[in-house]
């Protein structure tokens, strides 16, 4: 049937609508409609330009168009929330805006994006701490060489109050991290129980959602500070949205000052930061009506913990391998391990006061640490096995029996070595050292050199004084004078002679 009886007008725009909506294109439609299909373009040429008639833009607000939008999207991707974000840039800048304002155009413009609800946090519950990243011009000059040094901004905040600190350090590493920390500690006057920060290594050795590995080093550090360690989760800038704005706030205010006057050391940089950092708290903050100073004083201050008796040390960790003489070589010296760890990787951390080996989670022996000595022992007793034991055992034997197949002069140096020692082991790596110069030199002169040694009944026996004998000879053999013979093969020089007359 065609489309005779039936109104033209409205009907006809409102069922093309109908078919437009289910997906059908102008052909279809008039097939359906049993029209042609210039008909069916005429009256959807009307119903899009009705549509654009009754569509009503969307409001607003006419201080809205001065504004960086995408500096507002940029800063929300990173964290930062959209109250601290008006509270920063919009209410000192655009005079009677209020927060809600500024949010109702937010949600016109990216009415998908997802916002946070703001964050409360409880007195001297947690700390979060960062790095900013890297800007050229912040640094010092070295008076003596003209050279730039380009320095690290690193800040700590306590959520609650918004108290912040600030410290410049020469790079991002764990000892500049843990000075940092403890530095920031220092100036709130107390600790906190938890601590958030971000996945770098000197802080986490790997990075997880659920179950990140805590670095070694900075778990023991917390352990001091008696403070929980939390790492955020990996590419989430928003678990710790604060100290990211944070940072952000302090370095455009103090910026523009620091740069007025060159610096010529770290610690005038931290001097000049500490007393901008003194200002910076002491703002008053217009959403709260008092500065950070002052809400930190009222509220947090007494929620804190007390800071440790004893300033952390921190350390460095090496893996050693235990010797079969139960001892690990440590900055070219030597300390003891129980015996049962012989043949074991150790985990061995090395502070500036002592040595600590751990077994996995046990810590087997700790050491004062040696500093300026090459070569030196430092064995505890009841490391080692009994005498009769280490005698048995299968290292000093095989090394007994491999002397005797070098020579008799041989075995009776290691034999004295082994057996007239306090203990077995005491100098079972220098008897090792003896029998590779024999490798390195030959058997047999390793046993000359033993002759010597044994005739002249030397009490002291090292291999540099072993090898010194056997480079001796050696040097002495090489320089000995070459007798020449008489040959009758040569003709000698009065042939010549005899020739002319």
């Amino acid at each position: 049937m065609g489309i005779q009886g039936k109104k033209k007008g409205v009907k006809m725009i409102n069922e093309i609508k109908k078919y437009k909506e289910r997906g059908l294109n102008l052909s279809q439609i008039a097939r359906a409609m049993n029209i042609s299909r210039n008909t069916a373009k005429k009256y959807h040429k009307q119903l899009s330009s009705k549509a654009a008639e009754n569509e009503v833009k969307p409001y607003q607000a006419p201080w809205s168009g001065n504004l960086d939008w995408a500096h507002v999207l940029r800063e929300k991707s990173l964290g930062v929330q959209l109250a601290h974000y008006w509270e920063q840039h919009i209410e000192p800048e655009f005079e009677g805006v209020s927060y809600l304002s500024f949010w109702r155009e937010f949600r016109r413009r990216y009415p998908n994006i997802k916002l946070d609800m703001h964050q409360t946090f409880r007195p001297g519950e947690r700390c979060e701490f960062d790095y900013k990243g890297k800007d050229s011009g912040f640094g010092y000059v070295i008076i003596e060489t003209g050279e730039f040094i380009e320095c690290r901004l690193f800040g700590m905040v306590l959520p609650s109050s918004q108290l912040f600190f600030a410290r410049a350090t020469l790079s991002e590493k764990q000892e500049d991290v843990f000075d940092s920390i403890a530095s920031g500690f220092k100036y709130f006057g107390g600790v906190t129980s938890t601590i958030v920060f971000d996945n770098a290594k000197a802080q986490v050795t790997r990075a997880d959602n659920y179950d990140p590995d805590i670095n070694s080093e900075f778990s023991l550090f917390c352990d001091t500070y008696n403070i929980a360690p939390i790492a955020a989760r990996p590419g989430k800038p928003k678990d710790k949205s604060l100290i990211e704005n944070s940072l952000g706030v302090f370095w455009r205010w103090a910026w523009p000052q620091l740069r007025r006057q060159q610096m010529f050391s770290l610690g005038e940089i931290n001097s000049e930061l500490k007393q901008l950092l003194a200002i910076f708290n002491k703002r008053v903050q217009k959403k709260y009506g008092m500065s950070r100073l002052e809400k930190f004083e009222s509220y947090e201050k007494v929620k804190l913990n007390p800071l440790p008796e004893k300033m952390y040390e921190s350390g460095v960790w090496k893996k050693v391998k235990v010797h079969p003489d139960c001892h690990i070589q440590v900055s070219h010296n030597f300390y003891s391990v129980p015996y049962r760890c012989r043949g074991q990787e150790l985990n061995a951390r090395i502070s500036k006061q002592c040595l600590e080996v751990f077994f996995g989670l046990d810590r087997v022996a700790i050491h004062k640490i040696s500093l300026g000595n090459r070569g030196r022992y430092f064995t505890i007793k009841s490391h080692l096995p009994d005498s009769q034991q280490a005698m048995l055992e299968r290292t000093p034997q095989s090394m007994l029996k491999e002397a005797t197949d070098l020579g008799e002069s041989t075995h009776k140096v290691i034999e004295r070595l082994i057996k007239e020692a306090r203990h077995p082991l005491m100098y079972l790596r220098r008897a090792q050292g003896i029998l590779r110069l024999g490798k390195r030199y030959s058997d047999a002169s390793l046993e000359e050199a033993c002759v010597f040694f044994v005739e002249a009944a030397l009490s002291d026996i090292r291999v540099r004084s072993i090898e010194q004998v056997i480079a001796a000879k050696s040097k002495h053999q090489k320089e000995l004078k070459v007798e020449r013979k008489p040959n009758e093969n040569l003709r000698g020089q009065l042939h010549w002679a005899e020739i002319y007359h």
